[in-house]
């Protein structure tokens, strides 16, 4: 744990002038919520039954998603999983802690890329506070059960509990007492619960699944073996990981349930980016893991909080998940760290029926190569790499893509119109991303790049100028 005296004096004094004015939001008369945050590994957005999918059996989580509020417009913060996870722990875009991607950021062969892409950080700096730490003051004990991927221990960021497959004797999700991985993190999570159900907890359960490889229990393979597809929804193994996913759901859900907790706990299902295209597609959205097109990054998610969130509701507006770090701090009853950035929104005037939020738009920032998959449907904009260094902002129905190698290297705003630099999108009209409305909405192209831009320059966003000398051109 780290130790921070000013944070702690912020805590306290702000903490006593709350219980003065007799408003504590939701820590006052009720006590102190637990949090459940259930983040599933490449789980595209309709990839469980209750998206849409007919061939995928998920009644669990079907039951918990209509018993609170399903978000149709819920974002990841990147296109795969580190990036994602980083944003989540710490409340910050990408380009404040520069973890962009997993490893390397010069994925595929040298002789495709133009640009020499921007370093990748491959842990979360210690001097970041997590949103663990940022509640421990708040009497929160926490837990990060299943894939961490972010560098230190989470001992050193605040959690009392860390459980990851290594530390289990896996390396796949069998081991070699062929016990199935993601019932044995469910054990730890259930543990975990009932060890610390006289107090507020945390519990960020983290799954390996869906991620490969793509293993599962055999008679759940037998059973989708004999199944009807559903389109591209056909791969039998991971349709058995997807239920065998669904079942650590319930079983959470059901512990929940028996100890009483269940009306005291705010329960949030995720995903870390879009689904695998080898092995899923994300129809009608466009690609998917590694692209920054829809069905990459954006993602299924209900929160279930009995008695607390309108059953049956649905929330459309844009949310991401760094809007998770300030959300918990407002249902812990603390504030938030001085001179700590922190790029999200917190979601509770929508749990409680809100309908807007105080923002004007959301980003993404990539500084990499991501090569394509052997196998994969198509839907990048070309065969060799799932994406190219690339920023985003949605803002509104309206999403823009700007591109770095032709930005940079073809002519930037001045020869727009010839370098393909930028793509625009209406969601609402076009949620596949099929027409690109770059040269036909000229007004709100610009307004979107310079907002872009200008959000580029107040994160201190790295871009990649530097070309590559092995680059070569193509025919």
């Amino acid at each position: 744990m780290k130790h921070y005296p000013l944070f702690l004096l912020h805590l306290c004094l702000g903490l006593f002038f709350v219980i003065l004015s007799g408003s504590c939001g939701h820590t006052g008369e009720h006590e102190k919520p637990n949090i459940v945050f259930i983040m599933m590994d490449d789980l595209g957005w309709t990839d469980v039954s209750y998206m849409g999918s007919a061939y995928y059996e998920t009644p669990h989580i079907n039951r918990l998603a209509g018993q609170g509020m399903v978000f149709t417009n819920a974002y990841a913060n990147a296109a795969n999983c580190a990036p994602t996870r980083a944003c989540f722990l710490s409340g910050q875009y990408s380009p404040r802690h520069g973890v962009y991607t997993v490893v390397n950021p010069a994925r595929g062969r040298s002789e495709d890329r133009r640009l020499i892409p921007h370093p990748n950080s491959q842990e979360i700096s210690l001097d970041k506070i997590t949103i663990a730490e940022a509640i421990q003051t708040e009497g929160y004990v926490s837990a990060a059960i299943g894939k961490w991927h972010v560098g230190h221990d989470p001992a050193q960021q605040g959690f009392s509990t860390s459980i990851d497959r290594e530390k289990m004797g896996y390396k796949g999700h069998f081991n070699e007492a062929g016990k199935y991985l993601t019932d044995r993190l469910t054990d730890e999570a259930i543990r975990f619960i009932s060890q610390n159900k006289d107090r507020p907890f945390f519990l960020y359960l983290a799954h390996h699944a869906v991620h490969t490889p793509i293993q599962a229990k055999q008679e759940m393979i037998e059973k989708y073996g004999k199944k009807e597809k559903d389109g591209c929804h056909r791969h039998a193994t991971y349709a058995a990981m997807i239920e065998s996913m669904d079942e650590s759901v319930g079983r959470i859900e059901s512990t929940l349930r028996e100890l009483g907790l269940s009306e005291n706990t705010l329960l949030i299902f995720f995903s870390d980016n879009g689904g695998h295209g080898t092995y899923t597609c994300q129809d009608p959205l466009r690609g998917g893991k590694g692209m920054f097109y829809e069905g990459g990054i954006r993602v299924p998610m209900f929160v279930n909080w009995p008695g607390r969130i309108q059953a049956g509701t649905t929330c459309d507006l844009p949310v991401i998940s760094t809007d998770f770090y300030p959300t918990f701090l407002e249902l812990a009853g603390a504030m938030p760290p001085p001179d700590y950035p922190l790029d999200g929104k917190s979601l509770v005037p929508l749990l409680e029926g809100a309908d807007k939020l105080d923002r004007e738009a959301i980003f993404w920032h990539f500084p990499a190569y991501l090569q394509s998959y052997r196998g994969m449907q198509d839907d990048s904009r070309d065969s060799i790499f799932r994406t190219r260094p690339v920023s985003v902002i949605r803002k509104g129905d309206w999403k823009l893509l700007l591109f770095f190698e032709e930005w940079v290297l073809d002519g930037g705003r001045e020869h727009i119109a010839a370098n393909s630099s930028v793509e625009l999108y209406n969601l609402r009209k076009d949620s596949g991303e099929e027409r690109d409305l770059s040269m036909q909405e000229i007004q709100k192209r610009n307004e979107l790049l310079d907002d872009l831009l200008e959000w580029q320059q107040s994160v201190n966003a790295p871009i990649p100028e530097e070309p590559n000398p092995d680059y070569i051109l193509k025919p």
